[in-house]
């Protein structure tokens, strides 16, 4: 009588143990830095983009947009806008933040010497911009300079005043035939000629551009920016992995944006791969970097940049707000995820942005520690003046909204700002984010100084003063719950 052969198995190996930033702490080293301003925390988002702080803002509907981005840059670290709007949108946040401030406005606001009052009012109120442009270049059909007209040339000339009768000539103006100009020397020509507009006109008297009194004082005011090769704020722009978002990176290089991020929840798969392919041999979008994520293997790490990533994002499931590890099952603890990707990326010198999972300003060491290059932050940089949405009033507080991006919410809203809502466009969601709300907290600027002041401290308790001495300077110890709960405050009433 025939029997069932009995089914044998091989000998499963032995269940890693992952650990996230909870489970260690940073061993004290002997340090020579004897105060944190000796420490640089000077850093690459990605191959070819320096920052001068480690902070990424994330690309959340809820956490960066333009505001947030300009913010970010003029505090030395970058924003990546979301993607959960339009291209038309996504592209005028990139506009925005790189009119926000620059040495040189390429396409300053014009206006015809034929213009009326009415029109002239129009043009400083331009985009709907709170406070507007201060001046208007005066031009002909053929883009020569005639003159200049502000605000309060015309605040109590007639209705019935064209500009050319109320402007400043051109032979009145201190005009520029070059480019080439530092911020030093425009600081010392708007001096010694009493003026806040120096236009730049080619040798045809067509004009080429202009710097401003209110750029070269932001420029001064904030040496510590996070500029381009132009003296403009850098900015960072999240696309897809449809056919469709291709058309959308060229959109966003066109509009000037610094770095593009392909922004998909399980970076190792075809998809990412095949988008980041087609981005790099497209000579429309291969001029910016590309970072891609998210990541969480050194697998995963090894094919991404064999495929000409330029920057990778790790973090599958370590956000405030995702779920994906409870919906799907899958992820990797974040400071062994760091750790095994950044032993890849280092090799090849390839950036790690550390995305999620940072609750204190130490896990922004620890990160460090692990070899990322920079850290990506959500819930930490949402409830900010700078955070898109408004502030409300929950239990007597003030609060604002955050949610993940892949939850029913943020796909909605995409949907609606792309026109694009139907009753069943979501029946095959499966949301991997949730929302909910957090503490109003003022200014960004305040929350970074706090950040980037305890990363400074976390460096010299190291012994290193850069960033890119981290791995090696540091070394990481266990801890156990007891050992969590000893790091945190005590409670005092019961000793």
């Amino acid at each position: 009588m025939a029997t069932t052969p009995v089914p044998t198995f091989d000998r499963p190996e032995p269940i890693p143990v992952a650990l996230t930033y909870d489970d260690v702490l940073l061993v004290p080293k002997r340090s020579a830095v004897r105060s944190r301003r000796d420490v640089s925390t000077k850093t690459f988002l990605s191959r070819r983009v320096r920052l001068n702080i480690p902070i990424v803002a994330s690309n959340m509907d809820t956490v960066c947009e333009a505001a947030m981005a300009v913010a970010m840059a003029r505090e030395g670290g970058i924003g990546i806008l979301h993607r959960f709007c339009s291209v038309e949108e996504q592209c005028a946040m990139v506009r925005k933040v790189k009119r926000a401030q620059s040495l040189i406005v390429d396409d300053p606001r014009t206006i015809a010497p034929t213009a009326t009052k009415a029109e002239a009012l129009l043009g400083f109120a331009w985009e709907g911009r709170k406070g507007g442009v201060r001046s208007l270049m005066v031009v002909d059909g053929f883009r020569r300079l005639l003159g200049i007209v502000t605000p309060s040339d015309i605040q109590f000339s007639s209705d019935r005043v064209t500009v050319s009768d109320v402007m400043t000539p051109r032979d009145k103006l201190k005009v520029l035939t070059t480019t080439q100009v530092s911020v030093d020397d425009a600081r010392q020509l708007m001096h010694q000629h009493r003026t806040s507009n120096i236009p730049i006109v080619n040798g045809e008297n067509q004009l080429v551009g202009l710097i401003t009194g209110s750029d070269i004082a932001k420029l001064l005011n904030n040496v510590h920016a996070s500029l381009d090769t132009r003296s403009r704020l850098l900015v960072g722009a999240a696309v897809g992995v449809k056919s469709a978002d291709i058309s959308r990176a060229e959109a966003l290089v066109a509009a000037g944006v610094d770095a593009l991020v392909i922004d998909i929840a399980h970076g190792h798969s075809d998809f990412c791969l095949d988008m980041l392919k087609a981005l790099k041999a497209n000579p429309k979008t291969n001029t910016v970097d590309i970072i891609a994520g998210n990541i969480a293997t050194a697998e995963a790490a090894r094919d991404l940049i064999a495929g000409g990533a330029d920057g990778l994002k790790v973090g599958v499931g370590p956000g405030s707000i995702c779920i994906t590890r409870l919906v799907a099952g899958s992820g990797v603890p974040q400071l062994t995820a760091l750790l095994d990707v950044c032993r890849v990326a280092r090799r090849a010198g390839i950036p790690v942005i550390a995305d999620g999972g940072v609750r204190t300003a130490g896990d922004v060491s620890k990160a460090m520690a692990a070899g990322a290059s920079t850290v990506m932050l959500g819930n930490m940089l949402a409830g900010t003046d700078e955070s898109p949405g408004k502030v409300l009033v929950k239990d007597g507080k003030k609060v604002k909204i955050i949610r993940g991006m892949a939850g029913y919410g943020a796909n909605i809203s995409k949907a609606e700002r792309e026109q694009q809502l139907e009753d069943d466009v979501f029946l095959d969601l499966v949301p991997e984010g949730v929302e909910g709300s957090v503490a109003y907290k003022g200014a960004v600027g305040s929350i970074l100084k706090q950040v980037v002041g305890g990363l400074r401290s976390g460096m010299s308790y190291c012994g290193v003063t850069r960033i890119e001495d981290m791995p090696k300077g540091a070394s990481f110890v266990r801890m156990t719950t007891a050992g969590l709960k000893e790091s945190g405050p005590h409670d005092i009433s019961k000793l």
